[in-house]
């Protein structure tokens, strides 16, 4: 079995579903919602243990209680989560995303992993041991680089 890497931000995503985006100042009502775990990294790694393979997503999810509700949407797709700062108290990064019925684009205001960086002496040891994919999305920068400079 593939067991992969996957290095970079975690989120949480508030998704509605709406017939139209609002204008300014217009406040609608969305036909559906759901709430997810995201992030580029995170969505990799849910896919990829989704697929039947060992997935373990590095990133920085902390102890906020909104962390727990990522937590348990990741690890029900068998996806390994090793946090980089645990005893962080701070909410993570929270994604609204409004996607339109007819269309199927989208529009989201997050904000990004610039106020979470880890530093690459939080890297626990040994997390690339056997390890046959790393996929990086750009958003833990120090830990990335010590990542790829190991691995690769």
């Amino acid at each position: 079995m593939p067991n992969g890497l996957f290095v970079g931000m975690v989120t949480l995503d508030l998704v509605y579903l709406s017939s139209k985006l609002p204008s300014n100042n217009e406040k609608i009502a969305a036909s559906d919602y759901t709430i997810s775990a995201g992030g580029p990294a995170t969505n990799a790694a849910v896919t990829f243990g989704y697929l039947g393979n060992r997935a373990t997503l590095l990133t920085v999810l902390g102890s906020h209680p909104i962390t727990q509700l990522i937590r348990r949407d990741v690890e029900r797709y068998g996806v390994t989560i090793a946090d980089l700062d645990p005893n962080a108290t701070n909410p993570p990064p929270v994604s609204s995303i409004i996607v339109t019925e007819d269309t199927g684009e989208r529009a989201v205001i997050s904000i990004n992993a610039a106020k979470i960086q880890a530093r690459a002496d939080q890297i626990p040891p040994g997390i690339d041991a056997g390890v046959d994919l790393i996929l990086i999305d750009g958003h833990q920068m120090m830990v990335s680089s010590a990542i790829a400079k190991r691995c690769c």
